[in-house]
């Protein structure tokens, strides 16, 4: 039941097999920090282990290097201040990194004009379909791996839950369903102002506002994944 390359496994590991909460911070001069902690789900770690045989000697599980190998690269782009990666637990870790601004870091990526994030002086918003998919694809490249690719939603435009779900009990094993269902993101988004509106977005408290959507969302894009916020 092990039909998928390296690749596609670490891709599948990071986009499916994870609960993620992520805390971003922004300031009055527009500079962002990000913490994500991400906790992994068993069954894809023993997805992952199964291929470690083919691969070089090395103390570091797949998914220790993986998470190591993102954040080496994050250092390097442009308008990052800094980047690290901490592996806090069993199948827990955690990504931290600042950067100068959101126009200036995309632009390290390639992109010089896109749509997905918005920073104003005094709003943020974020918007997701599958029209802008390819400028994410540009700031996560393994999204575009062609042993990837058939995961995500340029090839599973209009395919239901269901049907999906079916397909990926029948590439990973009977564990893969249930371990995709659990994936959900949370983002949390601190300003600097007092939240005066939000879309699709909870307040919880004057200054912090909260957005949460299912891994499977990501994967499909049936529906855009969009939220704003302003602030005063």
């Amino acid at each position: 039941m092990r039909r998928i390359t390296l690749a596609a496994a670490i891709a599948a590991v990071m986009l499916s097999a994870c609960t993620v909460t992520e805390n971003i911070a922004i300031d009055g001069s527009g500079s962002v920090t990000s913490a994500s902690e991400i906790h992994v789900e068993q069954f894809f770690v023993d997805v992952l282990a199964d291929f470690a045989e083919f691969l070089p000697d090395d103390n570091a599980s797949i998914m220790d290097s993986a998470i190591e190998s993102f954040g080496n690269d994050l250092a390097t782009r442009d308008a990052v201040l800094s980047a690290a990666t901490e592996k806090t637990g069993e199948n827990e870790y955690r990504i931290d990194f600042s950067i100068e601004g959101i126009e200036d870091f995309l632009r390290g990526f390639g992109i010089e004009e896109q749509s997905l994030m918005t920073l104003t002086d005094n709003s943020f918003s974020f918007h997701l379909d599958i029209e802008n998919y390819a400028e994410l694809k540009e700031i996560v490249p393994f999204l575009a791996d062609p042993n990837f690719e058939v995961y995500g939603p340029e090839y599973n435009q209009g395919m239901s839950e269901a049907d999906y779900l079916e397909m990926i009990s029948f590439l990973l094993g009977e564990d893969g369903p249930g371990a995709i269902e659990n994936g959900l993101v949370t983002v949390r988004i601190s300003v600097p102002g007092t939240i005066t509106a939000t879309e699709n977005a909870e307040a919880v408290d004057s200054s912090t506002a909260e957005f949460s959507f299912p891994i499977i969302s990501f994967l499909l894009l049936n529906d855009p994944i969009s939220f704003s916020i302003g602030w005063e």
